[in-house]
C-alpha cells in the first residue's frame, strides 16, 4: 500500500521536498484589487509581509480544479491519498473537498481528514500521519485515528498588536485605543474555530494565563508547540522564558501560517498542546 499525503498552505509548509510522499495545494490570497495570489513557495515571506502591512488581504479556498487534478496525478503513482486541510471551522475547504472525494473515482482512494487544525496543529498531525503510514495503516485507518484524537483540541492565540484586527473590522478603533492605553491584551481560544477566551493586562500576563489554561486542560502534557508571526527578538525571548519557567518544554517553534497572519497580523503567537492523542500513539 503506497499512500501520498496532501496538505494545503494553512499547514505553513511551502517546500515539501524535505518530506516523504508529501504534496501541496495552496490556498489563495486575495489583494484589495481582487488579484489572487497562490500561497505557495513562490510567495516569499518578505513579499507577503509587505503586502499584508500595506492592505487588507483575504484568504480563499484552493482552486478545486487544481486539487482534483493533483488527486488524479497522485493516484497514478499511489494507491491512496490522505488530505490534511484547513479546519472546517475556519474555511469551507474541508467540506468542499470532502464532497468531491465522494465521487465514484475517488471513493476509498481519497481520504479528506477533518483535521480541526491549522498551522502547527497540522504539522503535528503530519508527523503522526507519517508514523501511522510507516506502521502499515490504511488511509481509512489514518483518517479515523486523526479525527478521534483531534476532535476536541484546545489551544490559545494571542495577538500582541491589535492593528490587524482593527483593519479587518473585528475590533473598533476606539476599543483598540482604550486597550492600548490600559495595556490590555486579548486571549483567543482555538478549538477548530477562533473565539474570544478573555483578556488581561499586558502581553506577558496573557501568555502566562494561556499556558496555565493549557496545563489545566492537559495535565499530562509536558510540551507546548508555538507558532508566531514576525516579532522582535525581545518578544520571542520573553515567550520562550515564560514557557521554560512554567516547567514545560518547547516543542515546535515555527512560523504561523499566512492564513492566520492575514487576520491577526504581526506579533501573534499560537500555543498548542503536543500530546492530544495520548502517549500510546506516539511510542
Amino acid at each position: 500500500m503506497k499512500i501520498a499525503i496532501l496538505i494545503d498552505s494553512s499547514c505553513g509548509i511551502k517546500n515539501t521536498k524535505d518530506y516523504k510522499d508529501l504534496y501541496l495545494v495552496p490556498l489563495m490570497i486575495t489583494k484589495e484589487d481582487g488579484q489572487q495570489i497562490a500561497d505557495d513557495a513562490n510567495l516569499k515571506d518578505d513579499e507577503f509581509y509587505k503586502l499584508n502591512d500595506s492592505q487588507l488581504l483575504k484568504t480563499s479556498q484552493s482552486v478545486p480544479g487544481d486539487v482534483m487534478g493533483k488527486w488524479d496525478e497522485l493516484l497514478k503513482e499511489y494507491d491512496e491519498v490522505v488530505c490534511l486541510l484547513l479546519s472546517k471551522g475556519l474555511s469551507g475547504q474541508y467540506n468542499t473537498f470532502r464532497m468531491f472525494s465522494q465521487e465514484d473515482e475517488y471513493i476509498n482512494k481519497i481520504h479528506v481528514i477533518d483535521t480541526n487544525g491549522v498551522s502547527i496543529v497540522i504539522k503535528r498531525q503530519l508527523e503522526l500521519v507519517q508514523k501511522l503510514i510507516s506502521e502499515g495503516k490504511t488511509g481509512k485507518e489514518v483518517k479515523e485515528i486523526i479525527e478521534k484524537f483531534y476532535n476536541q483540541i484546545n489551544g490559545y492565540i494571542i495577538p500582541k498588536s491589535l492593528d490587524q484586527l482593527v483593519r479587518g473590522g473585528r475590533i473598533s478603533k476606539a476599543a483598540a485605543g482604550l486597550a492600548k492605553i490600559l495595556k490590555i491584551t486579548p486571549i483567543l481560544k482555538y478549538n477548530g474555530e477562533i473565539d474570544k477566551q478573555g483578556k488581561t493586562r499586558t502581553f506577558k500576563k496573557a501568555v502566562e494565563e494561556a499556558i496555565e489554561l493549557l496545563k489545566h486542560t492537559y495535565p499530562n502534557n509536558k510540551k507546548i508547540d508555538i507558532s508566531y508571526s514576525r516579532a522582535d527578538d525581545e518578544t520571542l525571548e520573553l515567550v520562550k522564558n515564560i514557557i521554560e519557567n512554567s516547567g514545560l518544554e518547547i516543542g515546535l517553534f515555527d512560523n504561523l501560517a499566512n492564513t492566520i497572519i492575514c487576520h491577526t497580523g504581526r506579533e501573534t503567537f499560537a500555543f498548542m498542546p503536543f500530546e492530544v492523542w495520548g502517549e500510546e500513539l506516539w511510542k
